[in-house]
Protein backbone atom coordinates (compact mmCIF):
# COMPACT_ATOMS: atom_id res chain seq x y z
CA UNK A 1 0.00 0.00 0.00
CA UNK A 2 1.43 3.73 -1.14
CA UNK A 3 2.47 5.42 2.35
CA UNK A 4 0.77 8.56 1.37
CA UNK A 5 -2.71 6.59 0.82
CA UNK A 6 -2.06 5.06 4.06
CA UNK A 7 -1.70 8.90 5.43
CA UNK A 8 -4.36 9.87 4.07
CA UNK A 9 -6.84 7.21 5.75
CA UNK A 10 -5.41 8.06 8.70
CA UNK A 11 -5.89 11.71 9.06
CA UNK A 12 -9.42 10.90 7.77
CA UNK A 13 -9.80 8.37 11.10
CA UNK A 14 -8.09 10.79 13.27
CA UNK A 15 -10.40 13.49 12.23
CA UNK A 16 -13.47 12.53 12.13
CA UNK A 17 -13.10 10.83 15.91
CA UNK A 18 -15.19 12.86 18.69
CA UNK A 19 -13.85 14.97 20.92
CA UNK A 20 -13.65 12.47 23.49
CA UNK A 21 -12.09 10.25 21.48
CA UNK A 22 -9.59 12.57 20.56
CA UNK A 23 -9.20 13.86 24.25
CA UNK A 24 -8.61 10.32 25.28
CA UNK A 25 -5.79 10.32 23.44
CA UNK A 26 -4.11 12.89 24.83
CA UNK A 27 -5.26 12.64 28.35
CA UNK A 28 -4.22 8.83 28.46
CA UNK A 29 -0.23 10.22 27.05
CA UNK A 30 -0.48 13.10 29.76
CA UNK A 31 -1.52 10.40 32.47
CA UNK A 32 1.28 7.99 31.41
CA UNK A 33 3.75 10.99 31.56
CA UNK A 34 2.99 12.40 34.78
CA UNK A 35 1.81 9.84 36.24
CA UNK A 36 2.64 9.49 40.52
CA UNK A 37 4.04 13.08 40.33
CA UNK A 38 2.89 15.27 43.07
CA UNK A 39 3.69 18.90 42.04
CA UNK A 40 2.05 22.31 41.87
CA UNK A 41 4.17 22.99 38.87
CA UNK A 42 3.68 19.81 36.70
CA UNK A 43 0.22 19.89 37.50
CA UNK A 44 0.16 23.02 35.78
CA UNK A 45 1.89 21.87 33.00
CA UNK A 46 -0.18 18.84 32.83
CA UNK A 47 -3.02 20.96 32.70
CA UNK A 48 -1.68 22.99 29.18
CA UNK A 49 -0.60 19.82 27.71
CA UNK A 50 -4.42 18.56 28.26
CA UNK A 51 -5.77 21.79 25.98
CA UNK A 52 -7.38 20.76 23.04
CA UNK A 53 -10.08 22.62 21.33
CA UNK A 54 -13.64 20.73 22.44
CA UNK A 55 -14.35 20.28 18.31
CA UNK A 56 -12.95 20.29 14.77
CA UNK A 57 -14.38 22.51 12.84
CA UNK A 58 -17.06 21.08 10.47
CA UNK A 59 -14.42 21.26 7.64
CA UNK A 60 -11.18 21.37 9.43
CA UNK A 61 -8.25 23.08 7.05
CA UNK A 62 -5.88 20.30 5.64
CA UNK A 63 -3.23 21.87 8.45
CA UNK A 64 -5.60 21.25 11.47
CA UNK A 65 -5.85 17.25 10.39
CA UNK A 66 -2.19 17.36 9.36
CA UNK A 67 -1.92 18.63 13.37
CA UNK A 68 -4.10 16.58 14.79
CA UNK A 69 -2.46 13.25 12.86
CA UNK A 70 1.21 14.84 14.06
CA UNK A 71 0.14 15.05 17.72
CA UNK A 72 -2.01 11.84 17.76
CA UNK A 73 1.49 10.04 16.34
CA UNK A 74 3.21 12.56 19.13
CA UNK A 75 1.38 11.02 21.88
CA UNK A 76 1.69 7.39 20.76
CA UNK A 77 5.69 7.46 20.54
CA UNK A 78 7.02 5.53 23.26
CA UNK A 79 10.31 7.15 22.71
CA UNK A 80 8.63 11.21 23.02
CA UNK A 81 6.70 9.39 26.26
CA UNK A 82 9.82 8.15 27.90
CA UNK A 83 11.18 11.65 27.06
CA UNK A 84 9.05 13.89 28.58
CA UNK A 85 8.12 11.16 31.82
CA UNK A 86 11.89 12.40 32.00
CA UNK A 87 11.70 16.12 32.12
CA UNK A 88 8.99 15.70 33.98
CA UNK A 89 10.63 13.50 36.76
CA UNK A 90 13.88 15.89 36.68
CA UNK A 91 11.31 18.62 37.91
CA UNK A 92 10.38 16.68 40.59
CA UNK A 93 13.76 16.43 41.78
CA UNK A 94 14.94 20.17 40.98
CA UNK A 95 12.09 22.36 40.11
CA UNK A 96 13.05 24.81 37.56
CA UNK A 97 9.51 26.08 35.88
CA UNK A 98 10.03 29.34 37.48
CA UNK A 99 13.63 29.65 36.37
CA UNK A 100 12.17 28.62 32.62
CA UNK A 101 9.82 31.03 32.18
CA UNK A 102 11.92 33.89 33.36
CA UNK A 103 15.02 32.34 31.27
CA UNK A 104 12.71 32.40 28.42
CA UNK A 105 12.46 35.48 27.44
CA UNK A 106 16.62 36.48 27.75
CA UNK A 107 17.11 33.55 25.63
CA UNK A 108 15.06 34.73 22.92
CA UNK A 109 16.33 38.27 23.02
CA UNK A 110 19.75 37.67 23.48
CA UNK A 111 20.23 34.00 22.11
CA UNK A 112 18.21 34.70 19.51
CA UNK A 113 19.87 37.33 18.35
CA UNK A 114 22.96 36.05 18.72
CA UNK A 115 21.91 33.33 16.28
CA UNK A 116 20.26 34.99 13.75
CA UNK A 117 23.40 37.40 13.42
CA UNK A 118 25.50 34.05 13.24
CA UNK A 119 27.92 34.18 16.25
CA UNK A 120 29.21 30.98 17.06
CA UNK A 121 28.58 30.03 20.57
CA UNK A 122 32.60 29.32 20.98
CA UNK A 123 33.12 32.73 20.12
CA UNK A 124 33.97 35.62 21.93
CA UNK A 125 30.87 37.81 21.47
CA UNK A 126 29.16 34.57 22.55
CA UNK A 127 30.84 34.94 25.75
CA UNK A 128 29.73 38.05 26.65
CA UNK A 129 26.12 37.82 24.83
CA UNK A 130 26.06 34.66 27.47
CA UNK A 131 26.76 36.81 30.54
CA UNK A 132 23.56 39.31 29.62
CA UNK A 133 21.55 35.70 30.06
CA UNK A 134 22.92 33.72 32.43
CA UNK A 135 25.14 35.68 35.74
CA UNK A 136 28.78 34.74 35.25
CA UNK A 137 28.84 34.19 38.84
CA UNK A 138 26.37 30.74 39.14
CA UNK A 139 27.83 28.70 41.22
CA UNK A 140 29.35 25.60 38.94
CA UNK A 141 26.68 23.00 40.56
CA UNK A 142 23.96 25.52 39.47
CA UNK A 143 25.90 25.84 35.89
CA UNK A 144 25.74 21.61 35.40
CA UNK A 145 21.79 21.76 36.57
CA UNK A 146 21.16 23.94 33.81
CA UNK A 147 22.95 22.95 31.61
CA UNK A 148 21.33 19.30 32.41
CA UNK A 149 17.82 21.43 32.14
CA UNK A 150 18.87 22.67 29.05
CA UNK A 151 19.77 19.46 26.92
CA UNK A 152 15.72 18.63 27.65
CA UNK A 153 14.44 22.20 27.32
CA UNK A 154 16.36 22.20 23.55
CA UNK A 155 14.23 19.60 22.44
CA UNK A 156 12.27 19.97 19.06
CA UNK A 157 10.04 17.59 19.64
CA UNK A 158 8.29 18.90 22.67
CA UNK A 159 7.90 22.76 21.04
CA UNK A 160 6.15 20.29 18.26
CA UNK A 161 3.88 19.32 20.74
CA UNK A 162 3.03 22.99 21.46
CA UNK A 163 2.88 24.35 18.31
CA UNK A 164 0.50 21.68 17.12
CA UNK A 165 -1.80 22.20 20.16
CA UNK A 166 -1.58 25.82 18.77
CA UNK A 167 -2.84 24.86 15.06
CA UNK A 168 -6.00 23.25 16.60
CA UNK A 169 -6.70 25.68 18.48
CA UNK A 170 -7.17 27.90 15.54
CA UNK A 171 -3.67 30.14 16.67
CA UNK A 172 -0.63 30.59 15.06
CA UNK A 173 2.11 29.21 17.04
CA UNK A 174 5.38 31.00 18.54
CA UNK A 175 8.46 31.01 16.82
CA UNK A 176 10.22 27.96 17.71
CA UNK A 177 12.62 28.89 20.43
CA UNK A 178 14.51 25.67 20.43
CA UNK A 179 17.45 27.24 18.23
CA UNK A 180 17.96 29.69 20.75
CA UNK A 181 18.25 27.57 23.72
CA UNK A 182 20.30 24.92 21.24
CA UNK A 183 22.70 28.07 21.05
CA UNK A 184 22.54 29.24 24.84
CA UNK A 185 23.59 25.35 25.70
CA UNK A 186 26.54 25.16 23.21
CA UNK A 187 28.02 28.54 24.24
CA UNK A 188 27.51 27.52 27.95
CA UNK A 189 29.58 24.49 27.40
CA UNK A 190 32.03 26.50 25.59
CA UNK A 191 32.55 29.29 27.98
CA UNK A 192 31.80 27.60 31.37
Amino acid sequence: MDQDYRSQNQAVVLARLSARERQQIIDDFVDSVFADVIDEDATLVAGWMRELPSNLPEDPTSEQINAWVELAELAGDESFRQMVRRMVLSGEKNNRLEYGLNLRPLVLEHAGAALSRGIAPESTGANLILKRIIPDDLPAEETAALITWLEMVAEPRVERYWQLLSILKGEKPSPPAVPAFAWLLATLRAHR
